[in-house]
């Protein structure tokens, strides 16, 4: 069966795909890589886009009036291919460095001011918590964090009883970077909306993992990163919008690329879709290598992306479960690509360490928690057989 017939599909056993798949992962044939949720492995695809792209801006003039053209064709791919992850179109989309950048455009934005209320949890990764935190200690505003324990449970109810009239952003992840748990956005959300509250989401460990549909989750931003489940470069990431909701949120980080029209006095005519929420020339090789990441992976069918990224991690979760000496951290149902676990008695940093000297690499959590295994449509049962092999040799009997 040639690597087309096995990705498209037909007639395909799931085995052959993965092995098809994998194939054009080089990094998973020296490793075994379990760390997805910090960086995804660069297909093959990625890697000669960007080669090629270099040879291009190597090879002429990067600013002719022809360059400049191709350049924005290229950006118009990369937010289409970007929007697709979330059922979007590219109008709604604006190119970012990172997830955070991302943030951090919906945050500064808001122009927060005294008497304003943020809520958020207290789960957050710092790409969430700190621009959150930095921009209500500039502004006067209150930061208010909930404890929603391991993230699984219904937040409508728990975010409805803390949010004000006052209450301005609601901001929180879709999947935990802790615990890997598929927070309840839905509800977050709809609490947040019944007092006009804007929702901004951390889509860093779920884009690319579990199928996000920003608005049937009824949230108004939706950041995103290249580098990790969408196996991308790092420097870039996305920021979805709602278009209903761009005028709430002022272009506070702006310049050249945020519109048109540009006067001498700094004026400008912005953009009217999410555009006018970028600043600055864009990175060209990164696009290239991004793009082809993203129309690779859709061609694999985000469908089944999502399904065997489910069903690695559920293989995982039940290997290390069966693992005397190794716990597994709650929720034990996460629904996501992220297994998080512990060594009881051993330190995660030195547990982290020593798998990977043994050539398996995971990522160790700040305490209390233990370890995270990210597993990827890609990850197969050598992968977590070679995991709970080198586990049962640190485990304390």
């Amino acid at each position: 069966m040639s690597w087309s017939d096995a990705v498209s599909g037909d007639g395909a056993t799931d085995a052959e795909w993965v092995r098809a798949c994998r194939a054009q992962l080089p990094a998973l044939h020296t490793e075994t890589y379990l760390n997805t949720g910090g960086a995804g492995p660069l297909p093959l695809v990625a890697v000669d886009a960007m080669r090629a792209m270099l040879d291009v801006q190597g090879a002429r003039g990067r600013m002719s009036a022809r360059a400049v053209d191709e350049s924005r064709e290229r950006q118009d791919r990369l937010r289409a291919a970007a929007g697709a992850v979330v059922g979007r179109p590219g109008t709604e989309v604006a190119i970012a460095q990172s997830s955070t950048h991302g943030m951090n455009v919906v945050i500064w934005g808001l122009e927060l001011a005294p008497g304003d209320e943020v809520l958020t949890t207290g789960m957050e990764h710092p790409g969430l918590a700190v621009p959150l935190a930095r921009a209500c200690a500039a502004s006067g505003a209150t930061l208010r964090v909930l404890d929603v324990g391991d993230g699984a449970g219904d937040l409508r109810g728990l975010v409805g009883d803390a949010c004000t009239a006052r209450t301005r952003l609601v901001a929180l992840s879709h999947v935990s970077w802790l615990t890997g748990a598929v927070l309840d956005v839905a509800g977050a959300a709809a609490a947040a909306r019944d007092v006009g509250a804007l929702v901004l989401v951390d889509g860093a460990q779920a884009a690319g993992a579990v199928p996000v549909d920003p608005v049937a989750l009824g949230v108004h931003a939706y950041a995103f990163p290249a580098q990790k489940w969408l196996l991308g470069p790092e420097g870039l990431g996305a920021l979805w919008v709602d278009p209903a909701a761009m005028g709430r949120i002022a272009p506070v980080f702006s310049g050249y690329e945020t519109g048109t029209d540009h006067g001498w006095d700094g004026s400008v005519v912005m953009h009217p879709d999410a555009r006018r929420f970028e600043a600055s020339t864009e990175p060209e090789i990164l696009l290239a290598g991004w793009t082809a990441s993203l129309e690779w992976l859709a061609g694999l069918g985000w469908p089944r992306v999502h399904a065997a990224t489910a069903g690695a991690a559920a293989r995982c979760r039940a290997a290390l479960d069966a693992l005397p000496g190794v716990v597994l951290d709650p929720p034990l149902m996460a629904g996501s690509g992220l297994v998080a676990f512990r060594v009881p008695g051993v330190a995660s940093d030195v547990a982290a360490m020593q798998l990977a000297d043994a050539g398996v690499i995971v990522r160790p959590l700040p305490e209390p928690g233990g370890l995270r295994a990210s597993c990827g449509f890609f990850t197969d049962d050598d992968d977590i057989r070679r995991l709970t092999e080198v586990l049962a040799a640190l485990a304390p009997c």
